[in-house]
């Protein structure tokens, strides 16, 4: 018998069957919607960990601190530890598999724009980096190596500002009524100082001394350049500045200033002036992160990465995409029964037809041919309509979801849980109808090896 024939013989043979062929298929059919859906869950729980991994900051950002906290995070006492300076940044910056190295210097300020005060946290950064790091102004342009007191201000910073005249200080801390920022900081005239008292009243403070005399601080007259485009990450409430301009104001009022531990001069800084709490790197590729943190973390001092929180959480999708697809397994495992079962009852009502077409000259090969492609047939149209099925349910499980999340950005955005890719709907297929074949090899056997002339005289 030809290709051909043996096909057209398996589909007469189904279509004979009508009401049985529809259930098997139907079993397969759940068992595949089972299974993809299960799976979908599992590959969406995965984007969605992708997604809020990536909210939080580039992949190949390292932090680098001075906090030295143990065997994890820096040295474990078997070397000296290095100091994080100038010098030790140049080094890291010379390393293969290194794109971009920088300290980060901090220091809190108060800024008056107007009528609007705000006390800003001020990231002292080397302004040849920031392209690099991946830094982009919906407003204005980024730092460079010319500028003065300038400022890149991240997107919410302006939603800070408050009228100190205001009985409700929380009310601007808000922003306006309508949600807009109360100032627009790249056209007014800012002024940045150390002194929070700056531009309010204070009451007098009760454990100053009365023949105590302060150098008042310094008032500097800044602008800012840029506003950074939203992120979801620290640079939306920060403020950067040159680096070595933010060394200079801190120098300059780091003598003669009251609670200057309180105004967070230098917090970036270790006690040491030429020495770092923080520095940042960027790697060139993802695969570079965990080579790069180990020799930082070999100097004895501290390197994380959101590719640290990304493995486990990672590790924790897959135990939960696991779990999911053997739920749906055993869906399948129950429609494979039922394909199994199918074709025995087969054997046992086709034994005369089967003696008649060994008779007819029709081959060992091809009787368990034809058995195993009516099974595979049944596998292959239950698993295609199972796909056609997993993707409306999906379609409605993901429109009840993002409807219920109702998009909040604060939860991630939509809350879209199930993806179901094009190579899952293929393996989905190609799966049942493997599985078809796999449950019709023991009727296929059996009718391959029934004797031509017993099967004839079976009534």
């Amino acid at each position: 018998m030809t290709s051909i024939d043996l096909l057209k013989t398996g589909m007469k043979n189904l279509k004979r069957r009508k009401a049985r062929t529809f259930l098997t298929v139907l079993g397969v059919l759940i068992g595949t919607t089972s299974i993809v859906i299960m799976v979908s869950f599992g590959i969406g729980i995965k984007n969605s960990i992708n997604d809020q991994m990536l909210s939080f900051g580039s992949l190949r950002l390292i932090e680098v601190n001075n906090y030295n906290y143990g065997p994890d995070m820096g040295t474990t006492g078997t070397k000296k530890k290095e100091k994080l300076n100038d010098a030790l940044i140049n080094k890291i910056s010379g390393w293969d598999g290194v794109e971009a190295a920088t300290p980060l210097m901090e220091a809190n300020l108060k800024c008056v724009a107007g009528k609007y005060m705000s006390s800003l946290m001020v990231l002292g950064i080397n302004p040849d980096v920031l392209e690099k790091l991946e830094f982009s102004t919906q407003e204005g342009r980024l730092l460079n190596k010319t500028d003065d007191l300038s400022l890149l201000v991240g997107s919410m910073v302006p939603m800070n500002f408050y009228n100190p005249k205001k009985m409700n200080m929380n009310q601007g801390m808000m922003g306006s009524p309508d949600g807009k920022p109360p100032v627009d900081l790249m056209k007014e005239k800012l002024v940045l100082t150390f002194d929070f008292s700056y531009g309010e009243k204070v009451p007098n403070d009760p454990l100053a001394q009365p023949e105590e005399k302060k150098k008042p601080a310094k008032i500097y007259k800044a602008k800012a350049v840029g506003i950074i485009k939203l992120s979801n990450n620290e640079k939306d409430y920060s403020v950067y500045m040159n680096l070595e301009v933010l060394k200079r104001l801190i120098k300059e009022n780091s003598k003669g200033q009251r609670n200057s531990e309180m105004m967070g001069m230098g917090m970036g800084m270790t006690t040491n002036p030429n020495e770092y709490n923080r520095a940042q790197v960027l790697v060139k590729d993802i695969k570079d992160v965990e080579e790069v943190q180990n020799k930082i973390k070999e100097m004895g001092l501290g390197a994380s990465s959101i590719m640290d929180m990304a493995k486990e959480m990672e590790k924790s999708a897959n135990v939960i995409q696991l779990i999911l697809g053997a739920l749906g397994a055993i869906s399948f495992f129950v429609a494979a029964i039922g394909i199994g079962n199918t074709m025995v009852m087969s054997v046992y009502e086709r034994t005369k037809e089967i003696g008649i077409m060994k008779v007819l000259g029709a081959t060992f090969g091809d009787i368990r041919m034809l058995f195993l492609l009516e099974a595979a047939l049944i596998g292959f149209f239950g698993g295609m309509l199972g796909v056609g099925l997993s993707y409306g349910a999906s379609k409605i499980i993901n429109t009840v979801i993002n409807s219920m999340s109702q998009g909040n950005m604060e939860m991630g955005g939509p809350g879209i849980a199930s993806v179901i890719p094009l190579w899952l709907s293929i393996l989905a297929v190609a799966f049942s109808s493997f599985i078809g074949v796999l449950s019709g090899l023991y009727p296929a056997i059996r009718a391959m090896k029934l004797s031509a002339l017993e099967a004839i005289k079976t009534d």
